[in-house]
């Protein structure tokens, strides 16, 4: 954790976790596309196909097949049972679900787009407009951080409560961290739950650097 040295720190959007949204969004458009396309296409063409070839005779239906097959232009390989009307409905319900997935993917894309949270000498602010001072905010909930990386900051707002979620998987990590260290050292402890407060610069060097000498000791035979 690095201690702030600056009046101002910013946390701009982590480009690389809404790249896994676009192309999760890609996927989800092109699976809807698909889709739509068997229920609209393949899928009828497949019941004509199956229901011509069970209208052949029993004994030399594969020849039959392969005759009309050739003179209509269809795969000569049988093309087995028919599809249901079930089967098609299926197809544009699962095209609505992707659809509707890769929109509200997009959507969540360019909401993120020029992203920001700031921390200043006074408080911090966004992009999208919310903001508080340090002397408002009522507790910082981190029993996300450790496992998720969200970070909860509750703060009065005239007689109202309000929220005000850190994320640092969708932010600069770096950035967010030392946001986080400058929020904890302007409201104090007493105000920090479901985690420990984060250590300074010096406090996780000296932690590392015990580590690093537990490491040596273990790894030095004994005499």
């Amino acid at each position: 954790m690095m201690t702030s040295t600056q009046t101002t720190v910013r946390a701009d959007v982590d480009s690389g976790f809404y790249t896994r949204f676009k192309l999760i969004c890609v996927v989800a458009f092109g699976f809807s596309m698909w889709s739509l396309y068997d229920g609209a296409v393949t899928y009828p063409a497949q019941q004509v196909r199956a229901e011509a070839y069970l209208e052949l005779p029993e004994d030399g239906r594969s020849q039959a097949w392969k005759e009309i097959a050739a003179e209509g232009g269809w795969p000569t390989q049988p093309p087995g049972e028919p599809k249901t009307t079930g089967n098609i409905v299926m197809q544009y319900f699962m095209a609505v679900v992707a659809g509707t997935a890769s929109l509200v993917l997009l959507v969540v894309v360019l909401r993120a787009r020029g992203r920001w949270v700031e921390s200043n000498e006074s408080g911090m602010t966004s992009s999208w407009g919310q903001s508080f001072e340090f002397d408002q905010v009522v507790s910082l909930d981190k029993r996300l951080w450790k496992g998720k990386g969200i970070a909860k900051i509750k703060y009065a707002h005239g007689k109202r409560k309000k929220r005000f979620v850190l994320d640092n998987y969708k932010f600069n990590r770096q950035a967010l961290d030392v946001i986080i260290y400058d929020l904890e050292s302007q409201i104090g402890a007493d105000k920090i739950v479901g985690g420990p407060p984060e250590p300074s610069r010096e406090e996780q060097d000296a932690g590392e650097e015990e580590d690093s000498r537990a490491e040596q000791d273990a790894d030095t035979p004994a005499e």
